[in-house]
């Protein structure tokens, strides 16, 4: 199936993870037998990270750019642009979003996941074996949980590939075996992580978000409320920063979960789309001029309002990533998509709780300087979820959420067709897999909406 991954040569640059972990530099691994010991498993786990920072960058601007919160700046009148499996070498996140480079993450993983639980107690600590193998378990998890969402159902591979012919045959898995899959690894990484917090790199507690999430995405109300607790509960580790700003002006603030951090050698894959020219950025996208409108609204973004500034020629660029030196974070998890997922489980379990689930809401709405939801004798379940689905929009504005919320929750065809009419379709809903890995591997079928 990845005919196209390279294996003779794994590429495992620690010097590219700079600031994740302090290692001596080693820029590649050549052969997976060289993952003998604790020093060379801590290089290759560093390898795993670069490989989820060269995926997860593109995948989320892909995600910004499909739904209606960015457009380009060349044709912002085009909302919600058409996907295609595009046959272009440069990077289009309208076609591909990170497909090549998730499975060579995913390999990474799975090198350092079978040759590090090889590993015996004299070449390893065994605190140390648990925890690369924790980390490593969760990184997969997270690069199939993003498959999944991007794609629908993708190839599962669980075992390092060795030679290009070693995966022929392999056929895509359904989403919800995706997600089984995903679940087993997360499974797996708890029962192996500390809850020692370190923002960027997986522990326990980015284990119990990443559960929240995919069970919202699964429909496990009473799960995703169980683990977003989870992770809200322990207060003297996570905290909602104020003002609203303080998460992604800071390194590793309080309300950070799991970020990827970047240095001025190992820069923010995405950052230079999104910055004017003045800024060392190429502006390829600019915010929705309607979404700024409603960001700009107090009664709507209240403090993010931060998150846009006005350019010279009368556009915003969103300023999340706005450090010109390529140092911004990307924000895998955060604490106040904790709060909304256990919001939404609330109002979406078999016996509701809308009191608390409001709550959970003006938790949010009041550190952004937003008004209160205020409840009257005739707000429903669809009033108060209405509410939460516009306030992720604005909460989690240019971190890739927005058209995976509105595909989950069944609004696509409204929301996004309404803009392009092709999204009535839910074929649709998906991206197209990359044109040039159809034509690498024969064995994959391309999504429906694309053939």
């Amino acid at each position: 199936m990845k005919k196209y991954i390279f294996i003779a040569s794994i590429a495992f640059a620690s010097v590219s993870c700079n600031g994740i972990l302090d290692t001596v530099p080693q820029t590649t691994i050549s052969d997976a037998s060289v993952i003998i010991d604790e020093k060379s498993s801590l290089a290759a786990l560093i390898g795993v990270y670069d490989g989820v920072q060269g995926y997860f960058g593109v995948d989320q601007l892909a995600h910004n750019v499909i739904a209606d919160n960015v457009v380009s700046s060349t044709a912002p009148g085009n909302i919600i642009p058409t996907l295609t499996a595009s046959g272009s070498g440069a990077f289009d996140p309208t076609s591909g979003a990170g497909y090549s480079s998730a499975f060579s993450a995913i390999n990474r993983a799975n090198f350092v996941i079978s040759k590090t639980a090889a590993l015996n107690s004299i070449v390893i600590k065994p605190a140390s074996k648990k925890q690369y193998l924790g980390e490593a378990y969760f990184l997969r998890a997270l690069t199939y949980f993003d498959l999944g969402r991007t794609y629908g159902g993708v190839p599962l591979i669980t075992n390092p590939t060795l030679s290009p012919t070693q995966d022929n045959g392999i056929k895509r898995a359904t989403l919800a075996d995706t997600y089984i899959q995903v679940l087993a690894d997360l499974n797996a990484a708890d029962t192996l992580l500390s809850e020692t917090i370190v923002r960027n790199r997986a522990n326990r507690f980015s284990v119990y978000a990443l559960k929240a999430r995919l069970y919202l995405y699964t429909g496990n109300w009473d799960k995703a409320e169980e683990y977003a607790t989870k992770v809200i509960a322990n207060s003297t580790g996570f905290k909602l920063v104020k003002p609203y700003s303080t998460f992604y002006t800071t390194l590793k603030s309080t309300e950070s979960i799991f970020e990827l951090s970047f240095s001025t050698s190992d820069k923010n894959p995405i950052y230079t789309y999104l910055l004017s020219a003045s800024e060392g950025g190429r502006l390829d996208y600019i915010v929705e001029p309607g979404f700024a409108a409603q960001l700009l609204d107090p009664t709507k973004g209240g403090a993010r309002k931060s998150l846009i500034k006005l350019l010279s020629t009368g556009a915003y660029e969103p300023t999340e990533y706005a450090n010109q030196d390529g140092s911004s974070s990307l924000y895998v998890l955060r604490l106040s998509e904790q709060y909304l997922i256990r919001a939404e489980a609330r109002v979406k379990k078999a016996t509701p709780d809308l009191t608390n689930a409001i709550i959970d809401l003006n938790t949010i709405r009041t550190r952004s300087d937003v008004a209160s939801f205020v409840a009257s004798g005739t707000t429903t379940a669809n009033d108060v979820l209405l509410a939460i689905e516009n306030e992720r929009r604005y909460e989690l504005a240019f971190e890739g959420h927005r058209f995976s919320d509105i595909v989950r929750t069944g609004r696509a065809a409204t929301v996004f067709g309404a803009l392009n009419t092709l999204f009535a379709d839910p074929g649709r809903w998906v991206f197209p897999i990359p044109y040039s890995a159809i034509v690498a591997d024969p064995d994959l079928e391309q999504n429906v909406a694309y053939k």
